[in-house]
C-alpha cells in the first residue's frame, strides 16, 4: 500500500505540472500550441513509468529502456520550449520538470543532469537555429536549475523508498536477517581458526599443545554438555579409555566433570597406580563442554605448575573446540530436519497414493472372482507385489525418522530399528548389544547405523532369508559389529571398501557364501581386545 501511494503521488505531481503549464498557456492564449507537446511529454513519462514498474527479472534492461524514453521526453520538452517561447515566461518551461523528475527516479543524479542538459540543448539549439533572440537564455538556465533540483528530489525520494523497503523487509523477518549476518561472519571466521570447524581436529591441536608442555604418556579430550555421556573426541598414546566414567564415578575425572574445576591426583589402574590431571573446557558463557585429561606413572605426580599449564592450555583452546561443537550440532540439526521432511513427504505423498491403489486392486479382485476368474491370479500377484513395495516404503520412512540423536545412543536406535524390521518382514531377528558408558562421536554412530541399514536392505531384498543376527560391541572410541543373514545376498566382497568409515580407520569385511553373508566392522581396533589397555610409555624425563 505504501509503494502504491508513492507511485500515485508521483503521477499526480506530474499531472499537476502539466495542468499548471496549460493554465499558464491559457492566459496567453497559447494553450492550443502547447497541448500537443504537453500530452506527448506526459505520454512518454507514463511509458517510462510502466517500464520501471514491470521490471521483474529484466529489471536492469527495463530501467535502461525507461531512461532512453525519458531522454526522448526531455528532448521533446526542449523542442516545445523553442517553438512556443514567445514571452519570457513560456508555459513550455514547465515541461522539462517532468522528464527531470523521472530521470532521477530511474537512474539517479547523473541521469537528472543528462535529462536537463538534453532539454536545454534542444531548446537553445533550436531557438538559435530559428533566429530567435537569445535574450531568453538566462530564463532557460533558471528553469534548468529548477528542473535539476526537482530531478535530484526524485532521485532522493527513490533512494528513500528503497531504504524503507529494505527496512520493512528486515522488520518482517529479523531472525532470518540476523542469522544470515551471523552465517556470513561465521564463514569469514572459519578460515581464521586453527582446525576450522572440525571438532576432532581442534581437539587434536589441544593434545598436541599439551604434549609439548606437559610430560604425559596418555591423554584425551572428552566432550559432553550437562548430563550427556562423555564422548572421546581425540586420544593420544591410547586406543581405548582406561579411566572411570566421569559422569558416574567419584574420581578426579568425575569431580572435574561435575564442578568444572581443574584437579590433579591419582587413580588405581588394573596393573598399577597412575598420576592423573584434568582441566575443564568451557564455552563462552562459562558452561562446561568437556575436559582434557593427562596421566602418567604415579612415581611422577603432577605438580602445581603442570596443572596451571594444563588449565592455561584448556582455556586457550576452549573457544576452538566450542565453536566446532556448535557447528557440528547445527549441521546435525539440519540433517535431522531434512530427514524428517523427506519422511513426511513420502508418508503424505506416495505412500497414501500406493495405499489408495491397493484399495482399487482389492475392489478389482473381488469383481474378478465372480465375473472374470481368469484374471484373479494376476490381480492376487499384483496385490502381493504392492504390499511388498508398501512394506519397503514404510521401512524406508522409519529409516529416515530413526536417527542417532544426542538423547538416544547407537544401541537404542539399532534395537528400535531391528524391532521394526522384524515386525515388518516377519524375519527372525537376534541382537546382542554391549555398550560402555562412553559414547562414540555422533558422526561415527551415524555411519555405523547406516552400515547396518545397508545390510538390512540386502536381507530384505535377498531370496530365502529367514533370520538375521546382529552383534554390536561399543567401547568408545572402539566399536565392533558382526551382522549376518542367511539369504541369497547381493553384497560382494568389495562393496564397502570405499565406505566413509574406512577413511576413518575402520576395517570392514564382507564374506558372502552359499549360506548367506557376514559383514564385520572393527573401528580403532589396533590393540588386543582382551587387554584393558596397552600403551607404550613415551614420556620425557620429569624434572
Amino acid at each position: 500500500m505504501h509503494a502504491l501511494w508513492s507511485m500515485l503521488t508521483s503521477t499526480l505531481m506530474r499531472s499537476a505540472i502539466v495542468a499548471v503549464a496549460l493554465a499558464v498557456g491559457s492566459i496567453g492564449h497559447g494553450v492550443l500550441s502547447l497541448l500537443p507537446w504537453a500530452l506527448l511529454v506526459l505520454t512518454l513519462d507514463i511509458v517510462a513509468g510502466s517500464l520501471v514498474a514491470g521490471g521483474g527479472r529484466r529489471s536492469r534492461t527495463r530501467h535502461s529502456q525507461a531512461f532512453v524514453v525519458t531522454l526522448l521526453g526531455a528532448g521533446i520538452a526542449g523542442a516545445a520550449i523553442a517553438t512556443t517561447q514567445a514571452t519570457a515566461l513560456s508555459p513550455a518551461l514547465f515541461l522539462p520538470l517532468i522528464p527531470a523528475f523521472r530521470a532521477g527516479e530511474v537512474r539517479g543524479r547523473l541521469a537528472v543532469v543528462a535529462a536537463v542538459t538534453m532539454s536545454m540543448f534542444v531548446a537553445i539549439g533550436a531557438a538559435h537555429g530559428g533566429g530567435t533572440p537569445t535574450s531568453y537564455l538566462t530564463t532557460n538556465l533558471q528553469w534548468a536549475a529548477l528542473a535539476l533540483m526537482l530531478g535530484l528530489l526524485g532521485a532522493w525520494t527513490t533512494k528513500l523508498r528503497a531504504y524503507e523497503a529494505r527496512q520493512h523487509s528486515r522488520e518482517e523477518s529479523p531472525a532470518a536477517h540476523e542469522a544470515a549476518r551471523l552465517l556470513h561472519r561465521l564463514s569469514d571466521l572459519a578460515g581464521a581458526l586453527d582446525g576450522g570447524f572440525d571438532a576432532p581436529a581442534s581437539a587434536e591441536l589441544l593434545l598436541h599443545a599439551v604434549k609439548d608442555k606437559i610430560p604425559g604418556s596418555r591423554m584425551a579430550v572428552l566432550v559432553g554438555f550437562g548430563s550427556e555421556p562423555a564422548v572421546p573426541l581425540a586420544l593420544r598414546g591410547i586406543d581405548r579409555l582406561p579411566w572411570p566414567d566421569p559422569t558416574t564415578a567419584d574420581s578426579v575425572l568425575g569431580r572435574v566433570w561435575r564442578t568444572g574445576i581443574a584437579e590433579a591426583g591419582y587413580w588405581n589402574s588394573v596393573n598399577e597406580d597412575r598420576a592423573i590431571a584434568a582441566a575443564p573446557l568451557h564455552d563462552s558463557e562459562g558452561g562446561r563442554i568437556g575436559i582434557v585429561v593427562v596421566d602418567r606413572f604415579a612415581s611422577a605426580p603432577f605438580l602445581e605448575d603442570d596443572l596451571r599449564a594444563l588449565v592455561d592450555l584448556a582455556e586457550g583452546h576452549s573457544a576452538n573446540v566450542d565453536v566446532a561443537l556448535i557447528f557440528a550440532a547445527l549441521r546435525q540439526h539440519a540433517a535431522f530436519e531434512e530427514r524428517e521432511r523427506l519422511a513426511r513427504e513420502m508418508h503424505d505423498g506416495i505412500a497414501q497414493e500406493l495405499v489408495a491403489l491397493g484399495y482399487r486392486i482389492d475392489v478389482a479382485r473381488r469383481q474378478a472372482s465372480t465375473q472374470a476368474p481368469q484374471f484373479a491370479p494376476v490381480l492376487e500377484e499384483a496385490r502381493a507385489d504392492l504390499s511388498r513395495v508398501l512394506a519397503d516404503l514404510r521401512l524406508s520412512i522409519a529409516d529416515l525418522r530413526l536417527a542417532v540423536r544426542p538423547d538416544q545412543g547407537l544401541g537404542a536406535v539399532v534395537g528400535a530399528r531391528l524391532q521394526q524390521f522384524g515386525a515388518a518382514t516377519g524375519l527372525t531377528v537376534g541382537l546382542r548389544l554391549s555398550e560402555s558408558t562412553y559414547r562414540l562421536p555422533a558422526h561415527l554412530e551415524t555411519l555405523i547405523y547406516r552400515l547396518i541399514l545397508d545390510v538390512l536392505t540386502d536381507a530384505r531384498n535377498a531370496r530365502r532369508t529367514s533370520a538375521i543376527e546382529v552383534r554390536l560391541d561399543v567401547k568408545a572410541p572402539q566399536a565392533w559389529l558382526h551382522i549376518s543373514h542367511d539369504g541369497e545376498s547381493h553384497l560382494a566382497a568389495d562393496d564397502f571398501q570405499d565406505h566413509p568409515l574406512t577413511s576413518l580407520g575402520a576395517e570392514i569385511e564382507v564374506q558372502p557364501s552359499d549360506k548367506g553373508v557376514v559383514v564385520t566392522l572393527a573401528l580403532n581396533d589396533r590393540w588386543p581386545k582382551h587387554l584393558p589397555y596397552l600403551v607404550p610409555e613415551r614420556m620425557r624425563l620429569v624434572q
